[in-house]
């Protein structure tokens, strides 16, 4: 059988399946069609491992077939976008999206639909209530009304579920629990940013205090479940109270004392190994990009190599620390070679000759190109007279950004001199001043400081 006649054989197969089963099929199926595609291909992933690349054909259209698939929640990735797909054995599951609109196109056909049309409802409604300025406003409100209005919020998911549940049967207790993340763990989040809020509302020097009964709905929560730690809710819903925790001893997000204390309760708070390991690396990491600056708390790095026990993890976190060592904030702008567009390198030094420089370093892997376009724009139009030079670390010759002025791209050479501060090959933002000195060697490209910075190095 030809690949064109076996590709519609199967999608043939997915429509009878569709509406009826029988016990000698027992394969799964996982398809569709792509409109405007990003790429040639469709991944999909179970947690972190990826179970099969799926190319598109002349129609844009795909189709795997899995014999032995195990349930659960899987992500489907095309370009720079995902989104989740909960698969059974047995299910026949098409998905058809346009990517100019990724989440809000996605529709889900066949065995196995209503399960997950479901899902992408509500992530859609998540995404929905966080721009929401009626919701918003609420953190103003007292702890018992904002509890009372929240309380509100779950009563009517909790009927709109059980009529869910009520017209679709047998739906497996794993299933019902990634259900309940996407629909209530949004309001949960909200009780755990509540104090943060209302102290930014009302000014006040001290978060407000609540009773026992406000954060009642965590009796029911179990933080280590490892097989919903995949879920961006629930993983958001674990920051924000390991936050709350924080902020309830009366430290605050600015103090020096932060990240010791978010550290702590991290590994007090977390039993899972691989959980308590993520949450460590993440908010050290975080923590130090946020802070904008190049100065390492040693108390604190040491305290994380204790408590962690991912041997990759602290690998790169001593690379993070041997990159800040070597490009310090003060010290002169060491040379380096960066290789432009047009396969010219080119000496760093000479294209921040005389500038005020902003030297962003990005890598695919943690910047998307939609971001990077906005951001870079931004800083532009924002500081016109600012030298503003992208290097990408990793080396694709013809793969700059559109939608950023190609003048400004550049790419790090494997021998360039670049990647023996860049070992972490995490992004990194040098500013440097018209002397050619190096003023911060790890500013926060995406933070609102960085304006305050560069108003500063403008200055002199």
């Amino acid at each position: 059988m030809n690949k064109t006649l076996k590709y519609f054989y199967l999608l043939f197969t997915l429509v009878i399946l569709g509406s009826c089963t029988t016990e000698k099929d027992t394969s799964t199926y996982f398809g569709g069609k792509i409109i405007n595609p990003k790429t040639n291909y469709v991944l999909l992933y179970n947690q972190d491992d990826l179970v099969d690349s799926l190319f598109l054909d002349k129609n844009d259209k795909f189709i795997g077939e899995y014999r032995n698939l195990h349930q659960g929640l899987y992500t489907f990735r095309h370009g720079d976008e995902h989104q989740y797909v909960y698969i059974e054995p047995k299910d026949s599951i098409l998905i058809r999206l346009n990517t100019w609109d990724f989440d809000e196109t996605l529709v889900f056909s066949g065995l196995g639909a209503n399960k997950n049309n479901i899902l992408i409802d509500w992530f859609l409604e998540g995404e929905k209530e966080n721009k929401n300025a009626e919701l918003n406003q609420m953190f103003k409100l007292d702890a018992d009304l904002f509890k009372l209005k929240m309380d509100s919020l779950l009563s009517l998911r909790a009927e709109k579920i059980k009529a869910f549940v009520a017209k679709n049967e047998n739906l497996s207790k794993e299933y019902l629990d990634v259900l309940d993340v996407l629909v209530n763990f949004p309001v949960y989040i909200r009780f755990e940013e509540y104090p943060k809020y209302y102290k930014r509302y009302h000014r006040l020097k001290h978060f407000p205090k609540t009773n026992d009964d406000f954060y009642s709905y965590r009796k029911k929560i179990n933080i280590n479940n490892d097989t919903l730690k995949y879920i961006g809710s629930f993983s958001n819903y674990i920051a924000y109270r390991l936050y709350n925790n924080v902020y309830s001893l009366g430290i605050s997000r600015d103090s020096s004392a932060f990240t010791a204390a978010m550290l702590k309760t991290i590994d007090q708070n977390l039993t899972d190994e691989d959980l308590r390991n993520t949450f460590l690396y993440e908010m050290l990491v975080r923590d130090f990009l946020n802070k904008s600056t190049c100065s390492l708390n040693k108390d604190n790095f040491y305290t994380y190599f204790k408590l962690s026990t991912n041997i990759e993890d602290k690998k790169q976190v001593q690379r993070i620390i041997n990159d800040v060592r070597f490009v310090h904030g003060g010290k002169k702008l060491p040379n380096f070679k960066i290789t432009d567009y047009l396969n010219t390198q080119r000496s760093i030094k000479k294209v921040a000759k005389n500038k005020n420089t902003i030297v962003y370093f990005w890598n695919p892997k943690y910047n998307s190109k939609h971001y990077l376009i906005k951001r870079m724009n931004y800083l532009s139009r924002k500081f016109p007279e600012l030298n503003l030079v992208l290097v990408k670390i990793a080396k694709t010759e013809t793969d700059y950004v559109k939608g950023i002025d190609i003048k400004q791209q550049y790419y790090l050479e494997p021998s360039s001199k670049a990647n023996e501060f860049l070992s972490s090959k995490l992004p990194r933002t040098l500013l440097i001043n018209k002397k050619g000195k190096v003023v911060n060697g790890y500013a926060n490209f995406n933070s609102y400081r960085i304006e305050k910075q560069i108003k500063k190095l403008q200055k002199n």
